[in-house]
């Protein structure tokens, strides 16, 4: 009887990374000479037994003959006089079919070693294609370890299985399994790119692979394809080390793209509640588990709203808060908010940009749960509990904002008016004065974001370039005929690049007050308040 240490344990220990677990292959040998030595049998489906005193498995050598369909339909042959290569030959990959006997000299009948070198995934033999499972461990292999790529005789051999039908035989648990190992791997995205290149995505994850290939608007998404965005998005979200929720809901967060009628492209309006469909459906079929789910499906409603978060009224704050459950599950919260962030950050150039919005509806959500529910529900009639709960939370909610959110505000000068942003960037503080613009001539939330203009300026001083860069948008809106009601700005050193998103004039809809003629240099300033907020001022002549 010899024993031998296999697989992932000996291709892990060639690679210079930490061993977890080792797996044992006991060759020459019968389960009752195994029992006869103080092993413990646990296994069902082929003898397998655990070592009286390091518990680690050990399993009798074997063969497996493909004898039905799909990846349980296997005869198991165990016996003494099964050789090592007989073993090591059924495994799928040659990197995961190399022992180590007892002295520690390495077994490689298949190549293995020379593959690790080459860094390449390639199958041990033809009987790779008896089982699909093996697909998807390609796959997940491949989200491990970044540099290794799929050799192209084991790719067609992938596509060939996926072609015949085997990978429709998977059951949904296992697809579910696999999928989320993959999710946790260092770089997920390449465990889809892996099963695309096969065919397989297309069958166990249409939803996803009907991504790539859709356009978004470009000034919103510089990498233009869905199926890239959504894949940048896990990418980032492994790299912030995110739960597997957190994971699973950035890949699911924009479904509903995918089936946006070609002729309405790169516009995607809606596809918020399109995508809620796609993602229950979707987890319905391969069996996701209920907090995988549930977090999914309150992102993929709700992404678009985190992102506007400075934008919403306070009652709308609060009626986002309660559609995510953020009073009774504050933990669910703040994964939402950190899958919002990795789809903010799963955009070219966007890795560092200032994104506010978290932190706001995290100060928003401390500011609503310290109302007392119950002294607000003592002091109204019934009836009205709910309605005067909601009311309090919202008054809660302005006041938060008012004293350290991204807000903006009027005050009076004379016949013209101050406009002043307040932030926690100076850019935010800029972005905020231009809303506040805009909101003397019209409300801004109700101005669609279907239009994006690019505006340069710079200047000697930060109070100057307040003074150009409002200026430039009133130019912008006198030439275009534009409202702008959202705005992105960045700012280097006194040198402004910013992107406003806005829609034509329309009387009926934007009911516009009155015309501003041009931003002034009175009331001019740029600094920090008392609380430490960036602040930027001065008086629109109108």
């Amino acid at each position: 009887m010899k024993t031998y240490i296999v697989g992932g344990a000996v291709r892990d220990r060639l690679l210079g990374l930490p061993v977890a677990d080792r797996d044992h292959v006991v060759v020459g040998a019968t389960p009752d000479d195994m029992v006869a030595l103080g092993y413990q049998p646990v296994g069902k489906d082929f003898p397998v037994f655990l070592h009286p005193q390091t518990h680690e498995e050990y399993a009798l050598a074997r063969t497996e003959r493909k004898s039905g369909h799909g990846y349980k339909g296997f005869t198991v042959y165990a016996a003494p006089e099964v050789t090592l290569e007989e073993d090591l030959r059924r495994r799928d990959l040659t990197i995961n079919a190399m022992a180590e006997d007892a002295a520690g000299a390495l077994v490689d009948p298949y190549g293995g070693q020379r593959d690790l070198a080459a860094r390449v995934f390639r199958h041990v033999s033809e009987a790779f294609a008896e089982d699909p499972v093996r697909i998807l461990r390609v796959a997940r292999f491949a989200a491990r370890f970044n540099d290794f790529t799929v050799a192209p005789e084991t790719n067609a051999l992938m596509r060939r299985m996926v072609d015949n039908g085997e990978i429709d035989a998977l059951v949904p648990e296992r697809v579910w399994q696999e999928i989320a190992r993959g999710l946790m791997e260092a770089q997920p995205s390449r465990m889809f790119q892996a099963l695309r290149d096969c065919g397989a995505l297309a069958r166990l994850l249409p939803e996803i692979d009907c991504l790539f290939g859709v356009p978004q608007p470009p000034q919103h998404h510089p990498e233009i394809d869905t199926g890239v965005h959504v894949m940048l998005v896990v990418d980032w979200a492994a790299q912030q080390s995110m739960s597997l929720p957190v994971r699973f809901a950035a890949l699911t967060h924009d479904l509903g793209k995918g089936v946006t009628p070609p002729e309405l492209w790169p516009a995607h309006h809606g596809h918020e509640g399109k995508s809620v469909e796609l993602v229950r459906a979707l987890c319905e079929r391969i069996r996701v588990p209920v907090d995988c789910r549930d977090l999914a499906v309150a992102v993929a409603r709700d992404h678009g709203n985190a992102h506007r978060a400075l934008e919403l009224r306070p009652g709308t704050v609060v009626e986002l808060l309660e559609r995510v459950d953020a009073f009774r599950r504050p933990d669910r919260f703040e994964a939402f908010l950190q899958a919002c962030e990795c789809d903010f950050r799963g955009r070219p150039g966007y890795e560092d940009k200032p994104f506010p919005a978290p932190a706001y509806l995290r100060q928003a959500l401390h500011a609503a749960q310290a109302v007392d529910a119950g002294a607000v529900a003592r002091s109204v009639e019934p009836a009205r509990i709910r309605e005067a709960i909601f009311e309090a939370r919202a008054r809660a909610v302005a006041a938060s904002r008012s004293q350290g959110g991204a807000h903006w505000e009027h005050f009076p000068h004379q016949a013209d008016v101050g406009v002043r942003g307040i932030g926690p960037t100076l850019a935010a503080a800029f972005e905020q004065t231009a809303r506040a613009m805009t909101a003397v001539v019209t409300d801004p939330t109700g101005v669609a974001a279907n239009e994006a203009v690019d505006i340069r300026c710079e200047a000697p001083d930060d109070e100057l370039l307040l003074v150009d860069w409002l200026n430039a948008l009133i130019l912008e809106m006198a030439a275009r005929h534009l409202l702008f009601g959202r705005f992105e700005v960045s700012l280097d050193d006194h040198r402004l690049h910013a992107t406003a998103w806005g829609e034509p004039v329309d009387l009926d809809k934007h009911q516009p007050a009155v015309e501003i003629k041009g931003a002034t240099y009175t009331e001019l300033k740029v600094g920090r308040n008392e609380s430490g907020q960036w602040f930027a001022q001065c008086v629109v002549d109108v």
